[in-house]
């Protein structure tokens, strides 16, 4: 790549041919205009061989999109981001009677800082469900972190022997895309999956469940019963504990909220579409990628991994979850009732800086 050049003005291109019509020298000159005498000679050889002390003008073809043409490109990503390159190629052909090819509108979409990116993928929030969330953070928002410690978060997850179906990325050279290190397995069904029950609390984590088929209200009711009230009564809140799980249709099942309003002291009513707010994502996540260091060919070993890496969750990768509750209401209530992306993807990463940091303090 060139480097970076300062450009001799025209005045003193001049100056230095009126001096070399004096006579002087090309030292004397580069000292008196201060620039170097190289300089002095190509401004001179250019003014002899052209008569003129002006740049000559470049080679290649003129741009063929207007400033105009820029910024309706830029109007129409800004408003529309999903929109194509080909289908906005279609539209300034359409509109200002140019024949481009896609690849021109993509370099000048990128020449303002805008890359092509996996859109992510989040619940659909409507003026409904938002009003609902919005109203649920407000009640909560008050709540200091000895609420949270007192709450028991569960939840359901199914992890599958060959992983999720997430996109991998892998760095390979060009053609080595079939290099069987550098595919990922997949079978039908993720090679047979597992469906698991968890607990935890800010104090740390509760019992693994692994259930055979899918799980409907009986069977979370039997879950309840034989972990929930123990879970609470080893943190020694059995009397007090609070319930959080979501909206799934057999956690608000007839006979789970009637078996919940005999055996649990207090359950939060949390809205629809609230994974941001569940810090149990969080572990489910953690779990998948402490997993996925494993070789797993079978679910006997699956469930025996799992239920290893879910042991070795730290009681303070738990309790800085359960500490960021009122971080997550507050997000949520600054984005108006939508998802708050942020705390959801970036928190676990948070979490463990921020214990890296602890832990580096400690040693020193």
């Amino acid at each position: 790549m060139a480097g970076r050049y300062k450009v001799t003005p025209n005045s003193i291109r001049n100056l230095i041919i009126e001096h070399f019509k004096d006579g002087k020298g090309f030292r004397t000159i580069g000292k008196l205009v201060k620039v170097s005498h190289s300089t002095v000679f190509a401004i001179i050889k250019r003014w002899k061989l052209r008569g003129t002390v002006e740049n000559a003008l470049k080679s290649g073809a003129p741009h063929k999109l207007t400033p105009r043409n820029r910024s309706f490109i830029m109007h129409k990503i800004k408003k529309n981001p999903r929109l194509s390159a080909a289908k906005l190629t279609t539209e300034l052909e359409k509109r200002f009677a140019i024949k481009l090819n896609p690849e021109t509108v993509r370099r000048i979409i990128r020449s303002y800082g805008y890359n092509s990116k996996v859109a992510r993928r989040k619940f659909f929030v409507n003026e409904r469900t938002r009003k609902l969330r919005l109203d649920f953070e407000k009640s909560m928002v008050d709540k200091d972190i000895s609420f949270w410690e007192s709450v028991i978060f569960v939840d359901e997850s199914k992890f599958n022997i060959f992983g999720s179906d997430g996109r991998i990325t892998v760095w390979r050279k060009p053609n080595e895309e079939l290099n069987p290190k550098n595919l990922l397995p997949t079978v039908k069904h993720g090679g047979g999956g597992i469906m698991i029950w968890g607990c935890f609390a800010a104090s740390g984590m509760g019992n693994l469940v692994f259930t055979e088929n899918n799980m409907d209200q009986y069977k979370y009711i039997n879950i309840l019963k034989e972990n929930l009230k123990i879970f609470a009564q080893t943190l020694g809140i059995q009397n007090t504990f609070k319930l959080y799980q979501d909206n799934d249709p057999k956690h608000t099942a007839l006979n789970v909220r009637l078996w919940l309003l005999y055996s649990c002291p207090k359950v939060v009513k949390t809205p629809p579409y609230s994974t941001d707010l569940n810090p149990i994502e969080n572990v489910w996540h953690e779990l998948e990628k402490r997993t996925r260091k494993h070789d797993i060919s079978s679910k006997e070993q699956l469930k025996a991994v799992l239920t290893e890496e879910w042991n070795k969750i730290e009681h303070s990768y738990t309790k800085k979850l359960v500490e960021s509750m009122p971080k997550r209401i507050k997000s949520v209530i600054s984005a108006t009732g939508y998802q708050s992306i942020k705390m959801l993807d970036y928190l676990h990463i948070f979490v463990y800086n921020l214990l890296n940091v602890q832990s580096v303090q400690l040693l020193m």
